[in-house]
């Protein structure tokens, strides 16, 4: 229901609760909250219920936890609260330590807070032993890199992410921040209008927007 009707998943939920239901009523109840505005809330609870002690019969699993932290830390994040959220989910990765997610959301925490070196040697790590490296995991090392000043290798990791998937407007946005870096206006542009075409009320695109609009005010620009 948190889909469709998430008011209505919220009332369903509380009832669960007060019928002594377990974690997953307290779960449901998180997810509805979160989609009905009042996140603080189920960003608390569902870190509340990641760390719940482990061994308990009606309690949730190791598999269960790195879940609950990854929507937790996610939750946190989207609130700006970035310690909160890199806490989460190093708390997560000890309990599923290959959870591919975790390890994109203790990123994105670790760069909210200028940890760029930290955010890179995490993605890097990952990436010696994962079996799968997602399009948006090789973006945001691609992002890491690049705000280091090793645009090579940034370069080498957004082509990756878009041989992966060529559609994703996150990848495009860095991919044309790093082709103006490197001199290559025109491919900047059109990697950014590509963004505004694709996801035109997104984030990505806002900041797309952001660097067309320097560019065009520059009177040195191509």
């Amino acid at each position: 229901m948190v889909g469709e009707d998430p008011s209505g998943a919220l009332d369903y939920a509380q009832d669960a609760l007060h019928a002594g239901v377990g974690w997953q009523a307290r779960h449901c109840r998180a997810l509805a909250q979160l989609e009905t505005g009042d996140e603080e809330s189920a960003a608390t609870d569902l870190e509340s219920l990641a760390r719940l002690p482990a061994g308990r019969a009606d309690g949730p699993t190791a598999l269960d936890q790195a879940m609950l932290a990854r929507e937790a830390a996610d939750a946190w994040l989207a609130l700006g609260q970035a310690a909160r959220a890199q806490n989460c989910a190093e708390y997560g990765l000890t309990r599923q330590k290959q959870d591919q997610g975790l390890v994109i959301v203790l990123a994105r925490a670790l760069l909210a807070q200028n940890q760029i070196a930290h955010a890179r040697d995490v993605l890097a790590g990952f990436f010696v032993d994962a079996p799968q490296p997602t399009s948006q995991g090789y973006v945001l090392l691609a992002t890491a890199e690049r705000r280091m000043g090793q645009v090579g290798p940034a370069l080498e990791h957004v082509s990756k992410a878009l041989a992966l998937d060529p559609l994703n407007p996150e990848a495009l946005l860095e991919h044309g921040i790093i082709s103006e870096q490197q001199g290559h206006a025109a491919k900047a542009r059109q990697d950014w209008q590509q963004v505004l075409e694709l996801a035109p009320d997104s984030h990505e695109a806002d900041l797309a927007r952001q660097d067309l609009a320097v560019m065009a005010a520059d009177p040195d620009a191509p």
